[in-house]
């Protein structure tokens, strides 16, 4: 009897098992998932919409889930549906797709892959240039983007009368400005303002060049090329070394015409002992000094003002100066220098070019050095450091093998000179290099010649 009962009750209790799970089967195959919709607009954030759509034949509580990964485990997120319907946001990649019921059981898993093809962004290495008719400029973009896209970029000028586009090459064909725009197959645009000018050249070395006359200059023109000498600058870095470089050799290497020597121009402080100067038109100007619109900026005069160029009363009577009689006015040594490092972001203040009887002059800046051939030859020096005499101060414009190129104002104007490392002619001339790291403290963007 017992034996009868034992076998009754196990053949009831696999019988209910089994009708449970018929009853399971039969419930979970009346739920799954009937499609996923993926829409091909990609929303704001960079992401697809994918909507899972669900055949619910029980009416239960039906919850989603998506993961990367496929396997289930506590970090899922469950959504219930709403209206039989999950949707999800979704970046670029590979998903799996659950659903279960309000008891925890899992029905179905779908993968799906999800491709965004989207430009993003359109950046350019420019947003404003300054060219001389002999310059070019090449557009580097960079596109920035999600999956595979059409990189294609059109390029256009708002006048090709000023300036073309020969593949990314920005060519200049006259004086003026123009707009390059350059666009992606999704429509970004970004633009290249382009400022083409006659008003300065290539850098080359020519001490030959006409001494600049009175009044040759506009204000516009005047107010153009002091543009172009501050983004010279801003691209060698403002208060750095190169941005001394690019301040000197643009004024001399660009600028078309030589600025002529007026002697003692600028220094209000004087020595004892020597006359008053006229210190207007040097240290105190930023930017050329081209035309009368300067003179708003003029903080002290003697017997000026008178833009570069134009004639100016002389107090001395040195070298082939008479005293009393005007010369066109222009820079002397530390004039020059002075100038130089103010436009670059180094206010030295209204100093002279000595060294040894004063303690405030612009030779006494930097390290100082004595020039010796071992010195030089060594070559712990750059361009943009100090190079003079006591009473003489320049600035070393270049250096390459051999030479030594010094940018100075003397009754010659402001010219560059080449002296051999190995010649004589250097250490005559020359006393001193104060090398000037601790002066600029950061190097910027330069290079060795130009």
């Amino acid at each position: 009897m017992k034996k009868f009962l034992l076998i009754f009750l196990s053949s009831t209790i696999i019988l209910l098992i089994g009708i449970c799970l018929f009853i399971f089967y039969k419930d979970i195959s009346k739920i799954e998932i009937e499609n996923i919709i993926i829409n091909e607009n990609i929303n704001d954030d960079n992401t697809k919409t994918l909507t899972v759509k669900i055949i619910n034949k029980l009416n239960k509580n039906i919850y989603c889930a998506i993961n990367t990964e496929n396997k289930v485990n506590d970090t899922l997120t469950w959504t219930p549906s709403d209206n039989n319907k999950c949707t999800f946001n979704v970046n670029a990649g590979s998903y799996y797709i659950y659903i279960k019921d309000d008891k925890n059981n899992i029905k179905e898993i779908k993968s799906n892959e999800i491709n965004i093809d989207k430009i993003l962004d359109l950046k350019l290495n420019k947003e404003k240039i300054y060219l001389n008719l002999e310059e070019t400029f090449e557009i580097k973009p960079e596109i920035i983007s999600l999956g595979n896209t059409d990189n294609t970029l059109t390029y256009h000028s708002s006048d090709e009368n000023i300036a073309v586009i020969n593949e990314q090459t920005i060519i200049p064909k006259n004086p003026g400005k123009a707009i390059i725009t350059v666009t992606t197959t999704n429509g970004i645009s970004k633009e290249i303002n382009v400022t083409t000018s006659n008003l300065y050249k290539k850098a080359s070395l020519d001490n030959n060049k006409e001494f600049l006359t009175c009044r040759r200059y506009t204000e516009e023109e005047n107010k153009i090329l002091d543009e172009v000498l501050e983004y010279k600058i801003n691209e060698a870095g403002y208060q750095t070394r190169g941005a001394v470089i690019a301040s000197l050799r643009f004024l001399i290497l660009e600028f078309p015409y030589r600025i002529p020597y007026f002697f003692e121009n600028g220094r209000l402080n004087n020595y004892e002992g020597i006359d008053y100067v006229d210190g207007e038109g040097r240290y105190y100007k930023k930017g050329l000094y081209l035309n009368e619109s300067k003179f708003n900026d003029i903080k002290a005069t003697f017997s000026g003002p008178a833009i570069w160029g134009c004639p100016l009363m002389n107090w001395h009577e040195e070298y082939t100066y008479h005293y009393g009689v005007k010369y066109p006015n222009g820079l002397d040594c530390s004039g020059f220098v002075s100038w130089a490092l103010l436009n670059a972001g180094f206010d030295v203040g209204d100093s002279g070019s000595g060294n040894t009887e004063r303690d405030d002059d612009i030779g006494d800046l930097g390290e100082h050095h004595p020039l010796t051939r071992e010195f030089v030859l060594e070559g712990n020096y750059k361009p943009g450091d100090l190079i003079g005499w006591d009473g003489h101060i320049g600035l070393i414009a270049g250096i390459d093998d051999n030479n030594i190129y010094v940018a100075e104002s003397l009754i010659g104007g402001l010219v560059i000179k080449e002296f051999s490392k190995t010649g004589s002619k250097l250490y005559e001339l020359y006393e001193f290099i104060n090398t000037m790291d601790n002066v600029y403290k950061s190097e910027g963007n330069y290079t060795y010649m130009w």
